[in-house]
């Protein structure tokens, strides 16, 4: 009996003790709010205002004083006659005009006169025989692995048109003419100020013609259409005749 009594009486004091505990803890936190509420928060309202409106008036008062001091320089550096000499040197260097037309002119591309000698279908000129008619017609083995017509005049050497091979190519195998055989064969020239273009044409339908006749072939424009009195105007209407 004495026992269970002991242990009530030290479970009441236990409690006594914890509620003194947490009763204080309480008033501490009161007393904290209360005196940070009437000191601290009030102070620093009272304060921030006065420090930023302090600095906003200084900051005003130096960029008031800088722009009177650079208006007094500029005034003192260019007075209104000097100002006047300035505008007037722009308005020389501005243009009096448009700008230049800078496009690249493109140039005519040189016209080619072409006639081709053409085997009748089935058929084909052997190459010796090929090289004895060019030699007949005195036209010589050159560049480009061709044959051309030349005009010599007071040791000045001229190539009025050539003769080549229509098949690709384009040349002739002088090394091997017996084993060679071809379709046909083109005659051309390229207009130019360094030849008479109408001697360079009349000499190479001469030879075009000769050509046809000894192999017995067809004389056609570049085309592949046979060359008529039509055709041949046009061409000398091109030449400028």
């Amino acid at each position: 009996m004495e026992e269970s009594s002991l242990r009530w009486i030290l479970l009441l004091v236990g409690i006594v003790i914890l509620a003194a505990i947490y009763l204080f803890d309480v008033l501490q936190k009161r007393s904290r709010r209360d005196e940070v509420g009437s000191d601290g928060v009030f102070t620093e309202q009272k304060i921030e205002p006065s420090l930023m409106q302090d600095s906003a008036d200084t900051a005003f008062e130096e960029n008031s004083a800088e722009e009177r001091a650079t208006e007094e320089i500029a005034t003192e550096v260019f007075d209104d006659d000097d100002m006047e000499g300035v505008e007037s040197d722009i308005d020389k260097t501005a243009p009096d005009s448009q700008p230049e037309d800078l496009s690249v002119p493109v140039a005519e591309q040189a016209s080619v006169i072409q006639l081709v000698v053409l085997a009748k279908q089935g058929e084909s000129m052997s190459g010796v025989e090929l090289v004895a008619a060019f030699t007949e017609l005195e036209l010589e083995f050159g560049d480009m692995g061709i044959f051309h017509c030349y005009k010599r005049l007071d040791g000045v050497e001229n190539q009025l048109f050539h003769v080549a091979n229509l098949l690709e190519p384009g040349t002739f195998p002088v090394g091997s003419m017996s084993d060679f055989q071809s379709t046909g064969i083109i005659l051309f020239f390229q207009v130019s100020d360094l030849i008479d273009s109408h001697e360079a044409f009349d000499s190479m339908l001469n030879t075009a013609r000769e050509l046809s006749q000894r192999f017995s072939a067809r004389l056609v424009d570049e085309t592949m259409v046979e060359l008529s009195l039509d055709k041949i105007a046009e061409i000398q209407v091109r030449l400028g005749s």
